[in-house]
Protein backbone atom coordinates (compact mmCIF):
# COMPACT_ATOMS: atom_id res chain seq x y z
CA UNK A 1 0.00 0.00 0.00
CA UNK A 2 1.28 3.33 -0.70
CA UNK A 3 0.26 6.78 0.43
CA UNK A 4 -0.25 10.30 -0.54
CA UNK A 5 0.99 13.13 1.57
CA UNK A 6 -1.11 16.21 0.97
CA UNK A 7 0.35 19.52 2.50
CA UNK A 8 -2.98 21.78 3.64
CA UNK A 9 -0.28 24.27 4.97
CA UNK A 10 3.59 24.76 5.37
CA UNK A 11 3.90 27.70 7.58
CA UNK A 12 4.48 28.58 11.28
CA UNK A 13 1.96 30.07 13.99
CA UNK A 14 2.33 33.61 12.08
CA UNK A 15 2.52 33.35 8.10
CA UNK A 16 2.44 35.63 6.09
CA UNK A 17 1.87 33.59 2.69
CA UNK A 18 0.99 30.20 3.66
CA UNK A 19 -1.50 28.43 5.94
CA UNK A 20 -0.28 27.14 9.29
CA UNK A 21 1.40 23.49 8.78
CA UNK A 22 -1.13 20.55 8.68
CA UNK A 23 -1.57 17.76 6.50
CA UNK A 24 -3.57 14.31 5.54
CA UNK A 25 -2.23 11.00 4.89
CA UNK A 26 -4.43 9.21 2.31
CA UNK A 27 -4.94 5.75 1.60
CA UNK A 28 -7.13 3.51 -0.22
CA UNK A 29 -8.21 2.57 3.40
CA UNK A 30 -8.28 5.66 5.36
CA UNK A 31 -7.68 9.63 5.38
CA UNK A 32 -5.30 11.01 8.35
CA UNK A 33 -5.90 14.70 9.07
CA UNK A 34 -2.87 15.63 11.35
CA UNK A 35 -4.08 19.77 13.58
CA UNK A 36 -6.11 22.08 11.62
CA UNK A 37 -4.43 25.47 11.23
CA UNK A 38 -5.84 28.25 13.42
CA UNK A 39 -8.94 29.23 12.11
CA UNK A 40 -12.16 28.77 9.11
CA UNK A 41 -9.08 28.72 6.59
CA UNK A 42 -9.25 24.83 6.91
CA UNK A 43 -12.01 24.73 5.19
CA UNK A 44 -11.02 26.49 2.08
CA UNK A 45 -7.85 24.10 2.20
CA UNK A 46 -9.80 20.76 2.53
CA UNK A 47 -11.92 21.69 -0.25
CA UNK A 48 -9.16 23.29 -2.93
CA UNK A 49 -6.92 19.99 -2.16
CA UNK A 50 -10.31 17.77 -3.01
CA UNK A 51 -11.60 17.21 0.21
CA UNK A 52 -14.76 17.34 2.07
CA UNK A 53 -15.03 17.28 5.93
CA UNK A 54 -17.47 14.04 5.27
CA UNK A 55 -14.50 12.53 4.13
CA UNK A 56 -12.33 13.35 7.27
CA UNK A 57 -12.80 10.34 10.39
CA UNK A 58 -9.85 10.29 11.75
CA UNK A 59 -8.49 14.24 12.98
CA UNK A 60 -5.20 14.04 15.03
CA UNK A 61 -3.80 16.99 17.02
CA UNK A 62 -0.34 17.42 17.90
CA UNK A 63 -0.54 20.05 20.73
CA UNK A 64 -2.68 23.27 22.46
CA UNK A 65 -0.86 26.05 20.26
CA UNK A 66 -3.31 28.10 18.77
CA UNK A 67 -2.25 27.57 14.93
CA UNK A 68 -2.84 23.96 15.08
CA UNK A 69 -5.84 23.88 17.33
CA UNK A 70 -8.18 26.47 16.47
CA UNK A 71 -9.51 25.10 13.18
CA UNK A 72 -10.95 21.79 14.77
CA UNK A 73 -13.50 23.65 16.15
CA UNK A 74 -14.60 24.74 12.53
CA UNK A 75 -14.09 20.39 12.01
CA UNK A 76 -16.61 20.10 14.34
CA UNK A 77 -19.24 22.87 13.44
CA UNK A 78 -19.00 21.44 10.11
CA UNK A 79 -19.46 18.08 11.09
CA UNK A 80 -22.30 19.03 13.56
CA UNK A 81 -23.94 21.11 9.81
CA UNK A 82 -23.43 17.74 7.98
CA UNK A 83 -25.55 15.79 10.93
CA UNK A 84 -28.22 18.19 11.34
CA UNK A 85 -28.76 19.19 7.38
CA UNK A 86 -27.77 16.68 5.78
CA UNK A 87 -26.47 13.27 7.51
CA UNK A 88 -23.29 12.01 8.32
CA UNK A 89 -22.30 8.94 8.07
CA UNK A 90 -20.72 6.94 11.23
CA UNK A 91 -18.45 8.88 13.46
CA UNK A 92 -15.43 11.49 13.51
CA UNK A 93 -12.28 10.14 15.52
CA UNK A 94 -9.94 12.86 17.17
CA UNK A 95 -6.91 12.02 18.95
CA UNK A 96 -4.72 13.87 21.10
CA UNK A 97 -3.23 13.92 24.71
CA UNK A 98 -5.24 15.34 27.79
CA UNK A 99 -4.56 18.96 27.08
CA UNK A 100 -5.43 18.29 23.68
CA UNK A 101 -8.74 16.89 24.28
CA UNK A 102 -9.38 19.43 27.26
CA UNK A 103 -8.43 22.51 25.53
CA UNK A 104 -10.81 21.20 22.13
CA UNK A 105 -13.93 20.63 24.58
CA UNK A 106 -13.25 24.14 26.30
CA UNK A 107 -13.19 25.79 23.46
CA UNK A 108 -16.26 24.31 21.89
CA UNK A 109 -18.20 24.65 25.07
CA UNK A 110 -17.23 28.35 25.30
CA UNK A 111 -17.85 29.15 21.45
CA UNK A 112 -21.01 26.67 20.00
CA UNK A 113 -24.39 26.66 20.51
CA UNK A 114 -25.36 24.77 23.78
CA UNK A 115 -27.52 22.74 21.50
CA UNK A 116 -24.80 21.80 19.00
CA UNK A 117 -22.66 21.46 21.82
CA UNK A 118 -25.01 18.78 23.75
CA UNK A 119 -24.60 17.11 19.52
CA UNK A 120 -20.83 16.15 19.88
CA UNK A 121 -20.83 13.30 22.19
CA UNK A 122 -23.58 12.03 19.42
CA UNK A 123 -21.21 12.54 16.30
CA UNK A 124 -17.43 12.24 17.70
CA UNK A 125 -15.26 9.98 19.99
CA UNK A 126 -12.38 11.40 21.65
CA UNK A 127 -9.30 9.36 21.85
CA UNK A 128 -6.96 10.47 25.11
CA UNK A 129 -3.21 9.37 23.58
CA UNK A 130 -1.87 9.39 27.12
CA UNK A 131 -3.68 6.42 27.42
CA UNK A 132 -3.90 4.86 24.28
CA UNK A 133 -0.44 3.71 22.78
CA UNK A 134 -0.93 2.37 19.33
CA UNK A 135 -4.12 2.30 17.03
CA UNK A 136 -5.18 -0.02 14.11
CA UNK A 137 -6.60 1.35 10.79
CA UNK A 138 -7.30 -0.21 7.55
CA UNK A 139 -4.06 -1.17 6.10
CA UNK A 140 -1.36 0.47 8.90
CA UNK A 141 -0.94 1.10 12.50
CA UNK A 142 -0.22 4.37 14.64
CA UNK A 143 1.64 4.50 17.73
CA UNK A 144 1.64 7.61 19.79
CA UNK A 145 4.79 9.14 21.54
CA UNK A 146 5.86 12.10 23.85
CA UNK A 147 7.88 14.54 21.93
CA UNK A 148 9.73 15.43 24.94
CA UNK A 149 8.98 19.27 23.92
CA UNK A 150 10.96 21.99 25.62
CA UNK A 151 7.98 24.01 25.15
CA UNK A 152 3.72 23.18 25.31
CA UNK A 153 4.01 19.22 25.92
CA UNK A 154 3.56 17.66 22.36
CA UNK A 155 2.64 14.27 20.76
CA UNK A 156 3.91 12.71 17.93
CA UNK A 157 3.03 9.50 15.84
CA UNK A 158 4.41 6.50 14.02
CA UNK A 159 2.26 5.38 11.26
CA UNK A 160 3.55 2.08 9.77
CA UNK A 161 1.75 1.02 6.42
CA UNK A 162 1.15 -2.63 6.15
CA UNK A 163 3.90 -2.64 2.69
CA UNK A 164 6.25 -1.63 6.10
CA UNK A 165 6.89 1.97 5.33
CA UNK A 166 7.18 3.80 8.30
CA UNK A 167 6.43 7.79 8.77
CA UNK A 168 7.29 9.26 11.72
CA UNK A 169 5.64 12.91 12.72
CA UNK A 170 7.20 15.22 15.69
CA UNK A 171 4.53 17.69 15.14
CA UNK A 172 6.25 21.50 14.88
CA UNK A 173 9.03 20.03 16.96
CA UNK A 174 12.04 19.70 15.76
CA UNK A 175 14.49 16.73 16.07
CA UNK A 176 16.54 17.11 18.99
CA UNK A 177 18.66 14.56 20.85
CA UNK A 178 15.71 14.30 22.98
CA UNK A 179 12.86 12.71 20.85
CA UNK A 180 15.93 11.10 18.00
CA UNK A 181 15.13 7.77 20.33
CA UNK A 182 11.66 7.83 18.11
CA UNK A 183 12.53 8.88 14.55
CA UNK A 184 16.04 7.03 14.76
CA UNK A 185 15.13 4.52 12.01
CA UNK A 186 12.10 5.64 9.70
CA UNK A 187 11.78 5.87 6.17
CA UNK A 188 10.20 9.57 6.46
CA UNK A 189 10.56 12.22 9.51
CA UNK A 190 8.13 15.20 9.10
CA UNK A 191 9.41 17.67 11.56
CA UNK A 192 9.36 21.52 11.96
CA UNK A 193 12.40 23.55 10.89
CA UNK A 194 11.60 27.15 11.33
CA UNK A 195 14.37 28.76 9.41
CA UNK A 196 17.87 28.75 8.04
CA UNK A 197 20.81 28.94 10.06
CA UNK A 198 21.99 31.64 8.24
CA UNK A 199 18.80 33.27 9.08
CA UNK A 200 18.27 32.68 12.39
CA UNK A 201 19.14 36.33 13.83
CA UNK A 202 16.05 37.50 11.86
CA UNK A 203 13.62 34.73 12.61
CA UNK A 204 14.91 33.91 16.33
CA UNK A 205 13.60 30.11 16.13
CA UNK A 206 15.34 29.52 19.73
CA UNK A 207 13.47 31.97 21.19
CA UNK A 208 10.36 29.63 20.62
CA UNK A 209 11.42 26.47 21.28
CA UNK A 210 12.36 25.92 17.63
CA UNK A 211 15.65 24.93 15.56
CA UNK A 212 17.04 25.92 12.11
CA UNK A 213 17.12 23.41 9.19
CA UNK A 214 21.16 22.91 9.93
CA UNK A 215 20.30 21.69 13.60
CA UNK A 216 17.64 19.21 12.24
CA UNK A 217 19.81 18.14 9.87
CA UNK A 218 22.74 17.55 11.92
CA UNK A 219 20.91 15.39 14.24
CA UNK A 220 19.21 13.47 11.58
CA UNK A 221 22.89 12.79 10.03
CA UNK A 222 23.25 10.42 13.19
CA UNK A 223 19.74 8.56 12.37
CA UNK A 224 18.40 6.03 9.70
CA UNK A 225 16.01 8.26 8.14
CA UNK A 226 15.85 7.65 4.51
CA UNK A 227 13.39 11.09 3.80
CA UNK A 228 13.78 14.20 5.34
CA UNK A 229 10.29 16.84 5.64
CA UNK A 230 10.79 20.03 7.10
CA UNK A 231 7.34 22.48 7.23
CA UNK A 232 6.49 24.85 10.07
CA UNK A 233 8.77 27.52 8.14
CA UNK A 234 9.27 30.85 7.72
CA UNK A 235 7.60 32.18 4.51
CA UNK A 236 8.84 35.70 3.89
CA UNK A 237 11.24 34.35 1.40
CA UNK A 238 8.90 31.49 -0.20
CA UNK A 239 10.51 31.93 -3.59
CA UNK A 240 13.70 30.21 -3.04
CA UNK A 241 13.41 28.34 0.45
CA UNK A 242 13.36 25.14 -0.71
CA UNK A 243 16.65 25.05 -2.48
CA UNK A 244 17.91 27.26 0.09
CA UNK A 245 16.66 24.77 3.34
CA UNK A 246 17.77 21.67 1.07
CA UNK A 247 21.34 23.07 0.36
CA UNK A 248 21.79 23.56 4.07
CA UNK A 249 20.54 20.13 4.81
CA UNK A 250 22.76 18.12 2.41
CA UNK A 251 26.01 19.59 4.19
CA UNK A 252 25.11 17.65 7.31
CA UNK A 253 21.90 15.14 5.62
CA UNK A 254 22.52 12.85 3.02
CA UNK A 255 19.12 11.30 2.89
CA UNK A 256 16.37 13.48 0.60
CA UNK A 257 15.39 16.70 1.83
CA UNK A 258 11.84 17.61 1.17
CA UNK A 259 10.88 21.15 1.61
CA UNK A 260 6.97 21.25 0.34
CA UNK A 261 4.54 24.39 -0.38
CA UNK A 262 1.27 24.48 0.29
CA UNK A 263 -1.14 22.35 -1.61
CA UNK A 264 1.80 20.06 -2.41
CA UNK A 265 1.37 16.07 -3.31
CA UNK A 266 3.81 13.62 -2.09
CA UNK A 267 3.54 9.97 -2.63
CA UNK A 268 4.80 7.79 -0.26
CA UNK A 269 6.16 4.41 -1.35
Amino acid sequence: MSAELIMLGTGSAFPARSYNTCFVIKTDGFVWMVDAGGGNGILGRLRDADFQVADIRHLFVTHTHTDHILGVVWIIRSVINLARWSGYEGRMNIYGNSDVIGAIDAICRLTLLESHYRMIGDLIDFHNTDEVSEIPLPGARVGFFDCRSEGVRQTGFRMTLESGTAITCLGDESLTERNMAEAEVTDWLMCGAFCSYADREIFKPYEKHHLTVRDVAAVAAGCNIANLLLYHCEDHNIEDREERYRDEAKIYYGGAVFVPRDGDRIVIE
